[in-house]
């Protein structure tokens, strides 16, 4: 019998992305009103991977 692995980083993910605006608020104030909230974006959290993979040494 196999154990399946604990899954630690998609709970993470999913909070970031629920309460990123209310994050950047509490953290940096100055930032969050800088930007426009109205806009939509996309969370890019597998690009970040990719870029590191690809980087030299």
């Amino acid at each position: 019998m196999t154990n399946p692995q604990a899954d630690y980083d998609n709970p993470w993910k999913e909070a970031l992305e629920q309460y990123f605006e209310a994050l950047i608020a509490f953290f940096f104030p100055q930032a969050h009103a800088e930007i426009d909230w109205q806009r939509q974006y996309e969370s890019l959290d597998q690009e970040l991977r990719q870029v590191v993979r690809e980087s030299k040494p």
